[in-house]
């Protein structure tokens, strides 16, 4: 299964890269999954939405590290300290933000029978 989701994403971000088309409008989220293709499909959200928000976190952290590193700089260690929580804040709320948003992606129920 995983390597279903990390073909279906690297054929996603593929696609997505090749250029001449314009952003095709994303298929709203299905209500229930009643099939393998549903499964499939919602699979695959979830694994974009996830990659997307390590990118998110990942460049906030990289923000957070610099911010920082800059406090170091301009007022010493208290300054650094101050900002690294500041930051860390920051990157703990888009975390926690892009973990509700995979999790929403991914509990779309079985279609009654």
């Amino acid at each position: 299964m995983r390597t279903l989701l990390f073909v279906s994403f690297a054929s996603i971000v593929g696609c997505s890269s090749s250029g001449s088309k314009p952003a095709a409008e994303p298929k709203p989220q299905p209500a229930c999954r009643d099939d393998v293709g549903d499964d499939v499909e919602v699979g695959v959200r979830t694994g974009v939405e996830g990659a997307k928000t390590g990118v998110t976190t990942a460049v906030e952290g990289v923000k957070t590290f610099g911010s920082a590193t800059a406090g170091l700089v301009e007022g010493g260690k208290d300054e650094a300290k101050d900002r690294w929580k500041e930051g860390s804040e920051q990157t703990k709320q888009t975390a926690r933000k892009g973990a509700a948003q995979t999790k929403q992606q991914s509990q779309v129920p079985r279609c009654p029978k």
